[in-house]
């Protein structure tokens, strides 16, 4: 469980676990941020609020993200980030061995699954799927409906570490559900986190907002996928 710190024109961890870091970034009176490097690992970056511009090293000219668009950044990547106003910049980072191209999946334009029904009710959108050019990453971001639970029927799949950063939640709060034979519940707020290398992980939201979140999972390459198993 990482609790927000509220950071501001600094990075602030807010996952480190096995095979999967996770930072964050709120540009206030940054407005760039040179000199950074991917070295051995793959990395994620996404804007949870506002749009940046990330620019690679030799390359023509700058990628643009947009709020919740996906920017996949190859292993041995010098790149910088530039904003015009304020942004909260998420940047999650993986072991690679294999390097692949830059891309960019535009959250505008990627598919909306519905799942689940009240009281479980959620939207799905996957940001990088199984079938995407990636070592270890499988990313994407749930909308749950007010008052609902998601991540629900509880499933687990220990051995691929993943994170789930709140967002949108406003003053109100959820509470994050970890554990099989010993649970824990985590009251989280907008801005907060919590990492699971194993164990069911479902969550709820209290009346008058959803638990929506930004999830990353990191995969051994020969078992990235989304296989899952539910509680019985």
């Amino acid at each position: 469980m990482h609790r927000d710190e509220g950071t501001l024109d600094a990075f602030e961890e807010v996952c480190s676990v096995r095979d999967l870091t996770v930072k964050r970034y709120r540009m206030r009176k940054t407005k760039e941020i040179k000199g950074l490097q991917t070295l051995s690992s793959e990395s994620l970056l996404v804007p949870l609020s506002g749009n940046v511009e990330v620019q690679i090293a030799e390359a023509k000219g700058p990628i643009k993200l947009s709020e919740k668009d996906t920017c996949y950044l190859p292993r041995w990547t010098e790149f910088s980030v530039t904003t015009k106003g304020p942004a909260d910049l998420i940047w999650a980072q993986a072991p690679a061995t294999k390097s692949y191209p830059a891309y960019v999946r535009r959250f505008s334009e990627l598919k909306v699954i519905g799942s689940g029904a009240v009281p479980y009710s959620r939207r799905v959108i996957t940001t990088i799927g199984e079938g995407d050019p990636a070592n270890r990453f499988i990313a994407g971001f749930v909308e749950g409906d007010e008052g609902n639970w998601t991540s629900f029927p509880p499933h687990r799949h220990d051995g691929k570490p993943e994170v789930y950063v709140y967002f949108g939640m406003g003053r109100r709060f959820g509470v994050q559900v970890v554990g099989s034979d010993e649970e824990k519940a985590f009251v989280v707020r907008d801005g907060d986190a919590v990492a699971f290398e194993k164990g069911y992980h479902p969550n709820v939201a209290t009346p008058g907002v959803g638990m929506s979140f930004l999830w990353i999972i990191s995969a051994d390459p020969k078992a990235r996928n989304l296989s899952a198993e539910f509680h019985p």
